[in-house]
């Protein structure tokens, strides 16, 4: 079944970080869409000209949900064919390296390990390779949106909330006030997230630019 390919949205995010060496650039984030559910992926899978009925690949979903966290609890990594694998990973307590054969004896790993997370590892074989630079190969992008966050007094409490400005609208304003003022300056409207067509969104995103060199400066976001 032929599918029209839909773009993924980039938005860009000014680094307010006066010590990071990408200050004052902007740096890119995914424009994400809201989570798919269970039920939604087996009906997308279902459109896509699967044999089985909705039901049914939901049923095989579940299963897997159930199944793969139970195998990956025992150290046991399972892979979804070219999709990639899953594994789990410790995480060490804060301080706690053992230092010594000798404080072996006895040792209760509960007390050096933080956390058990479960990673996952995209395929990277020639045929199916889903590493980054190869999947964005197989990605259409476009640009969206300048990101911001900004304080705001909802019902008397201060939350941090997300503003979207369209990024073609930030260059039409800025575009705009160089042939007012006939100078070289970034238009304020493309740092403020408020132009024309900007919305919130209760999600307090932070800055999104944190350490890192300033060809990747990193995300924050999570």
């Amino acid at each position: 079944m032929k599918t029209e390919k839909i773009a993924m949205g980039i938005n860009l995010r000014r680094n307010k970080i006066p010590t990071n060496s990408g200050y004052g650039k902007y740096y890119p984030e995914v424009d994400r869409q809201k989570t798919l559910s269970l039920r939604g992926f087996a009906q997308h899978m279902v459109d896509h000209g699967s044999m089985y009925t909705r039901g049914i690949v939901e049923g095989v979903l579940t299963q897997i949900c159930d199944c793969l966290p139970e195998l990956v609890a025992q150290g046991v990594p399972v892979q979804l064919g070219s999709l990639g694998t899953f594994f789990p990973t410790a995480e060490a307590v804060k301080g706690t390296g053992v230092r010594s054969i000798a404080e072996m004896d006895g040792l209760n790993p509960n007390a050096i390990v933080k956390a058990i997370h479960i990673r996952f590892k995209p395929d990277a074989t020639k045929l199916d390779n889903l590493c980054g630079p190869a999947f964005k190969d197989a990605c259409t992008l476009e640009l969206r949106n300048i990101v911001d966050t900004k304080e705001v007094s909802i019902d008397g409490k201060t939350r941090t909330v997300k503003m979207l400005t369209p990024i073609a609208t930030a260059v039409a304003e800025y575009r705009a006030s160089q042939q007012n003022s006939g100078t070289g300056g970034e238009s304020t409207g493309t740092d403020s997230g408020s132009g024309t067509g900007g919305s919130t969104e209760g999600n307090a995103g932070g800055s999104g630019t944190t350490g890192g060199s300033e060809d990747n400066p990193g995300s924050g976001l999570g």
